[in-house]
């Protein structure tokens, strides 16, 4: 008797494709599986709603670039992580976050730092366009950072005196600067999705619904299937790290959705996932990334 064929594996991306590629090497576990999602209203504000990701917020990820564990979304110039373009600023607040940073950070940390950075801080002359930065006519903002050598001008590479990874980042957590404010909103905010829709509820009430959840291959839109590897689904970026330290999402990332949410909505997010984590793991939808990371 002939056995049954097997049941093909939908990866849901093209086989051939880059996404495909790397799931069926194993690096990353497919992005369709069950979520479980929390509603709440706006603790200060009746017709705001929120609807958060709990299988992403109670997930154990933690970003690894300048780490051996980041594998870049380039395989020709992993070292720069997921920097390859630049970052986009987002409007004039990121603008002079960015600027308010740059003039703070020391120049040891930036490793292709401009020669005219602190001339240009000096004069302080608004018409002259910022060094490190540069105008897309392709996209919407059009303005972002300077692409320098195939990835960004903050990504540090191999030989940097502090090492690889971001410039700003790195200052960042050895001074105890913010990192929300310290690098561009972008870069922040990845990999949460913010999503803001303005809905007419069955009552006729106007409400304005906003959506967290993983920024994965797909919020990239059609181009997010050609990355060579992306890591919110990579089981090794949500085991312990090096250290053996590991958290859920909602709490190593407490800043960045307080920024995104705000401090009130983040206190029942963090009251309902905290009253959760006694729960066990067999009733919850773990993300298949941070169970694999423990088989």
């Amino acid at each position: 008797m002939n056995s049954p064929a097997p049941k093909p594996v939908f990866l849901g991306f093209p086989a051939e494709s880059p996404a495909g590629k790397s799931i069926l090497a194993g690096r990353e576990t497919t992005p369709d599986f069950p979520r479980e999602w929390f509603e709440f209203v706006h603790p200060e504000d009746p017709h705001h709603y929120f609807s958060i990701d709990l299988t992403w917020a109670e997930s154990t990820w933690s970003c690894r670039f300048g780490t051996p564990q980041c594998h870049g979304i380039d395989a020709s110039l992993p070292v720069v992580g997921c920097c390859i373009h630049g970052a986009y600023l987002s409007d004039e607040t990121d603008r002079d976050d960015l600027y308010n940073a740059v003039a703070e950070m020391p120049a040891r940390y930036w490793q292709l730092r401009p020669d005219d950075v602190d001339s240009y801080i000096a004069n302080a002359d608004p018409v002259i366009l910022e060094p490190w930065l540069e105008f897309d006519d392709e996209d919407e903002p059009n303005l972002k950072t300077l692409v320098v050598d195939g990835a960004c001008i903050f990504a540090n590479r191999e030989g940097a005196e502090t090492g690889p990874g971001c410039a700003l980042h790195q200052w960042a957590m050895d001074s105890g600067a913010p990192l929300v404010g310290s690098k561009p909103e972008v870069c922040w905010q990845v990999p949460f999705s913010r999503e803001d829709e303005w809905q007419e509820r069955s009552d006729g009430q106007e409400i304005l619904r906003t959506t967290i959840g993983e920024y994965d291959r797909r919020q990239w839109g059609g181009g997010g299937e050609d990355f060579d590897w992306w890591c919110t689904a990579d089981p090794s970026c949500h085991a312990p790290r090096a250290d053996g330290s590991i958290q859920p999402v909602y709490k190593s990332m407490k800043n960045e959705l307080i920024a995104l949410i705000g401090d009130k909505p983040y206190d029942v997010l963090a009251k309902h996932c905290d009253a959760r984590a006694a729960l066990p793991a067999e009733v919850k939808a773990t993300h298949p990334a941070a169970y694999a990371s423990n088989l």
